[in-house]
């Protein structure tokens, strides 16, 4: 896990797809660890007390069309 927090890149294309993104770190929305207080007050999930898993390109897919998903089911048959 890194530390030292992180900051979005583009945070005005915050609903963007990530494919329409420069190639960047981004969420892959597996997981959120979070104190239940920070959850309750609906504080922001990216802020300077953020930390990230750097999960490799093989481990997560964007799943956007058919051939996103016929892509994820390929790789999990070899996995």
């Amino acid at each position: 896990m890194r530390s030292g927090g992180i900051k979005m890149f583009f945070p005005r294309k915050y609903s963007r797809r990530t494919q329409d993104l420069k190639i960047s770190y981004h969420d892959v929305g597996q997981f959120y660890w979070g104190k239940i207080e920070a959850w309750l007050k609906q504080k922001p999930v990216f802020s300077k007390t953020s930390a990230i898993v750097d999960i490799p390109r093989w481990r997560a897919h964007d799943i956007d069309t058919i051939e996103d998903w016929k892509y994820a089911e390929l790789i999990h048959k070899i996995l």
